[in-house]
């Protein structure tokens, strides 16, 4: 029988499922000390989180927390992004930095990072996750409402390399998308910096994989996408398939949880003319990418549709997921 003393070491893991090489030999404090300090910041609305990360569902989750979410940014985003950049010295800022596991991958290949997010009890993680793993970097908060108006660039003083936005634009509000596209064009201008997104589900794939596992549920308008998650969704922890009451309205909750971005909000914050792709989804090392499976003949058609529209729509805005490392041309 499983417990939780069996969950403090870095072979159970190794034993159960995908762990980032270096991971195997930190320090075992690390799993001793970040499973309650997960448990109490990440899970607390569970009944007993003890109980519940002996559950096959917490399981998982506290999996994903401890070392999958670390693996992936380890073993697929740092070396995708090392096809273009140095990583050594690299001066990141990370806007949306959650509990941390992107944060620790770029510190440890040597990134120099940067790190905010709005939510209090993740960063509580982040920090403990990065003291426990002897990697530095600095993290901070900013208020819930921070993208809700025009941002001046100076309050991320800089200068910076590189911005990421791991796994973060979906959950913002469109006005908050196109505020913080601007923020970032601002801060790329500044200091010639690029720009990286990952893990960001694109709004034209054939299947969500994401949030309502279910087709093209990102394409609908908001109201039919909540009526068929609600109806549809074999999620469930998905939004609409819950009772519990919430001061957000559906379709800020809809947002929240997360819900497709696409080429649109790319146009509107820098014009795609200005945009030069470094790296994208077809980008070698990308397709390491291991939450969604592809449909080549889908993106296929998708791109010869895009190619022809004025300006056309770079082949990277096909894949399910919107990697791309960009810059501002001058």
């Amino acid at each position: 029988m499983v417990t939780v003393r069996d969950y403090e070491s870095a072979e159970f893991w190794a034993s159960t499922g995908w762990i980032a090489p270096w991971l195997k030999s930190v320090d075992p404090v690390y799993w001793r000390e970040m499973i309650p300090c997960i448990g109490a910041n990440i899970f607390p609305r569970q009944t007993g989180w003890e109980a519940f990360i002996l559950s096959d569902e917490g399981r998982q989750k506290l999996r994903g927390q401890l070392c999958t979410r670390i693996s992936q940014a380890s073993d697929t985003f740092v070396p995708w992004l090392a096809q273009a950049l140095e990583m050594n010295g690299l001066r990141v800022l990370e806007i949306g930095c959650g509990s941390g596991s992107s944060t620790a991958g770029l510190a440890h290949a040597g990134a120099r990072v940067t790190a905010f997010d709005i939510k209090g009890p993740s960063l509580v993680v982040a920090r403990k996750r990065l003291s426990l793993l002897g990697l530095d970097a600095q993290i901070s908060e900013v208020p819930s409402t921070w993208l809700q108006a025009d941002i001046d660039p100076e309050t991320f003083s800089g200068p910076y390399d590189l911005i990421v936005c791991y796994a973060m634009l979906e959950h913002l509000l469109i006005p908050e998308r196109l505020n913080l596209l601007k923020l970032c064009r601002r801060i790329m201008e500044r200091d010639g910096a690029m720009l990286a997104t990952y893990e960001t589900p694109n709004r034209f794939a054939p299947f969500d994989w994401h949030s309502s596992k279910l087709p093209f549920t990102d394409i609908l308008p908001d109201a039919l996408a909540w009526e068929f998650a609600k109806q549809r969704s074999p999620r469930r922890d998905h939004p609409a398939r819950r009772t519990t009451a919430t001061t957000m309205e559906p379709m800020e909750v809809l947002y929240r949880f997360g819900r497709g971005v696409s080429w649109h909000e790319f146009d509107l914050g820098f014009g795609l003319r200005n945009l030069e792709i470094v790296l994208d989804g077809y980008s070698p090392r990308s397709k390491n990418q291991k939450n969604y499976r592809p449909d080549d003949a889908y993106e296929a058609a998708l791109a010869d549709i895009f190619a022809k529209l004025d300006p056309p729509v770079p082949r990277g805005f096909c894949r399910p997921s919107l990697e791309f490392l960009m810059r501002l041309v001058r």
